[in-house]
């Protein structure tokens, strides 16, 4: 029986709850209302109770389908979503409602009340933008209720007031959007959003228009404008300056012909994004060495961008991982060959994944058996194989629903979960050892 959602339908606090639960499978319906809307809403009936609170409604939501991964893939993550839920709602939403709602026509503009809503939005995106600088996404490596919560709360604004020279400074923000706003999940949901174009600057550049032809008519009045001497000199300046463009052609021109080509140049292109790839894979082989030595891991499980989906480029960046350290050089990078790994990398067209053991652990797992079990999950092929490395691919398949960004993270987790089948993956022991810390176990200072 599908739960029932008492809700405003063009709320963007509906909107989080619907699309969560598109990433959950579960079945929300909405009855429209007979009359007058009353009582506190939004509210889930359920067959077991009632809940009320929008951002109630989309936690627990997200909580019922453990494998949608919207509450992240441990406890710290599932901690994570939630501060950025809690930061979404006091540092976003309150700003975006005093500035968004008047602009709606719901309430009176105080000018002063939106001038420090507008300033403390600015700093809030700051935040969020300069998260995003590093991160794909809000938390983890896929789509969580963090991202759900300020995607759909920048909604409104993005098509209301946020002009494009407001969003300027906002780039990571606005790729993340992006990225978000694409997925099917949040389609079905918002559609297409139409961005705003000039917002207040249009507004604005309208009384001018209409001030212009107010002082045009007494200007053309007078006479002495009717000098049509300076159009004719004018003509023969640009005939003269064609005759020099045409000399320069076999010059300049041709030199900007040929910086154009360079820098269409596929090889060239593809060259400068090995060179990205390369030191990604540097980077993350020292991230993956410090990891597997602090938590004790043979194994690990990661993903890449770089690569973008492109399985010479993914194997690349394998063999960048397993470099050996140059102690002399400036800048660690490798240092994980003794350390089995998979990483997978999503791009437009299909997901690329490549399984590496090392020598010494192949007596206790076949790379191959490992990537073909993986790549069986979701209908992959293999591509490549050997004893230290194998290489495959899931395409993409929009009327099946495979998505390389949807499936990563669940193929990330059946990779661990074949691991953990063989026993070379730890466990959490539920010993005491390790103690978790709150703000009264440290007492100001």
């Amino acid at each position: 029986m599908p739960m029932k959602l008492y809700a405003h339908p063009k709320d963007y606090k509906t909107h989080k709850v619907l699309i969560a639960a598109k990433y959950a499978g579960l079945e929300v319906h909405m009855p429209a209302a007979d009359g007058a809307v009353t009582g506190k809403i939004p509210v889930l009936e359920t067959d077991q109770g009632c809940i009320f609170s929008s951002t109630a409604i989309a936690r627990y939501v997200s909580r019922i389908n453990r494998t949608s991964g919207l509450y992240g893939q441990n406890l710290l993550e599932g901690g994570m979503v939630d501060s950025w839920i809690d930061f979404c709602t006091h540092e976003l939403e309150v700003p975006l409602s005093a500035w968004v709602l008047p602009v709606r026509g719901v309430m009176i503009e105080t000018p002063e009340v939106t001038a420090c809503a507008k300033e403390d939005v600015k700093r809030t995106l700051t935040v969020l933008n300069n998260h995003l600088l590093s991160n794909t996404y809000m938390v983890g490596h896929q789509i969580t209720l963090a991202d759900i919560a300020v995607c759909c709360a920048l909604v409104d604004a993005l098509q209301l007031v946020f002009d494009q020279e407001f969003k300027k400074p906002f780039g990571n923000l606005m790729r993340w959007f992006g990225l978000c706003s694409m997925q099917p999940e949040f389609k079905a949901v918002l559609g297409d959003v139409k961005f705003c174009g000039s917002g207040a600057a249009a507004a604005k550049a309208a009384p001018k228009k209409e001030a212009a032809p107010k002082e045009a008519t007494p200007k053309t009045k007078a006479g002495p404008k009717k000098e049509a001497a300076p159009k004719k000199e004018a003509a023969p300046k640009k005939e003269a300056a064609l005759k020099k463009e045409a000399t320069d052609k076999k010059g300049k021109t041709k030199t900007e012909q040929q910086a154009a080509l360079e820098v269409e140049d596929p090889e060239k292109v593809r060259k400068d994004k090995l060179k990205k790839v390369l030191k990604e894979g540097g980077k993350r082989g020292v991230e993956i060495e410090g990891a597997a030595d602090m938590g004790g891991l043979q194994f690990f499980c990661t993903a890449v961008e770089c690569p973008d989906g492109d399985e010479e480029m993914l194997e690349e960046s394998m063999k960048a991982m397993n470099e050996k350290v140059d102690e002399g050089a400036e800048e660690r990078k490798g240092g994980s060959g003794h350390i089995g790994k998979m990483i997978f990398s999503a791009g437009a067209e299909q997901l690329a994944v490549v399984a590496y053991v090392p020598e010494d652990k192949r007596s206790v797992l076949s790379c191959e058996e490992w990537l073909t079990t993986v790549l069986a999950t979701q209908a992959g092929e293999l591509t490549k194989k050997a004893d230290d490395i194998c290489v495959g691919k899931i395409r993409t398949n929009a009327d099946k629903g495979v998505f390389p960004l949807k499936i990563r993270e669940p193929m990330i987790l059946s990779a661990n979960n074949f691991l953990r089948a063989k026993g070379l993956f730890p466990e959490d022991d539920g010993s005491d050892d390790d103690m978790v810390f709150g703000d009264d176990d440290f007492p100001d200072m």
